[in-house]
């Protein structure tokens, strides 16, 4: 049974809580869906993931946020941010809490990492500058920022507030031509520049949006990173 949760006054501002009665964990999946900031995308993206993670015993938080031109940056992460706050301090005391974020949901995880005890990145998108420059999402960098404001774009990219401070597994395909590898792998070096050591699996052939297929041949390994994460969490 699904209950929603709002954090905010606006229609945007929820999260949908799935409790799994049969858990075998105290950890929480929170899921922080992408699409390039555009408002047409919403966490209903996310939804194939939920029901194989109930599966795996977890409970889990899908969150909403506000996007589009009429929420620029900083807004989509400061709502994240709310949620994720907002969830801590409710009823559920949340006792270990696993961000998993595709594409922009993962950015916006990395972003906000110091609220999560894991995350697991999906293709994140890591460098706002290299996906304005490169054009990627259909020119959705330069579509949602404005591509005068470099600050405001360094600001955004995880790949400028390195290193991360938790636990991180990104997976991300070479084949994938929305979100580049090139950007991840810059991530992953410029994080151990600073001594953090991230979990990469670099696949060699991942659509992007395969990233969030529960069918997708990368599913099984994220599960087995989670269950050594968790283990020793049972109810």
């Amino acid at each position: 049974m699904v209950k929603q949760i709002s954090y905010g006054t606006h229609e945007d501002q929820h999260y949908d809580i799935y409790d799994n009665e049969q858990k075998t964990s105290q950890a929480w999946i929170v899921l922080i869906h992408g699409g390039y900031w555009r408002q047409k995308y919403s966490k209903a993206m996310m939804d194939l993931m939920i029901d194989t993670l109930i599966e795996a015993g977890y409970a889990v938080v899908n969150v909403e946020y506000r996007r589009g031109a009429a929420h620029p940056w900083p807004i989509p992460s400061d709502d994240v941010a709310a949620a994720i706050q907002h969830f801590k301090a409710s009823d559920y005391q949340p006792q270990q809490l696993v961000g998993i974020g595709h594409s922009v949901g993962g950015q916006l995880a990395l972003l906000n990492a110091q609220l999560f005890d894991q995350i697991v990145a999906l293709a994140p998108v890591t460098d706002v500058l290299y996906t304005l420059h490169q054009h990627l999402g259909q020119d959705a960098a330069a579509e949602y920022f404005d591509s005068s404001s470099t600050h405001t774009m360094r600001a955004a990219s995880p790949l400028m507030q390195a290193p991360v401070d938790v636990d991180t597994l990104i997976i991300h395909g070479f084949n994938d031509t929305s979100v580049h590898m090139d950007t991840t792998l810059s991530y992953v070096q410029e994080n151990y520049k600073h001594g953090q050591y991230l979990t990469l699996y670099a696949l060699p052939y991942l659509d992007h949006l395969d990233c969030i297929n529960p069918g997708a041949t990368h599913l099984n390994m994220l599960l087995e990173w989670l269950a050594h994460r968790t283990a020793g969490d049972t109810v």
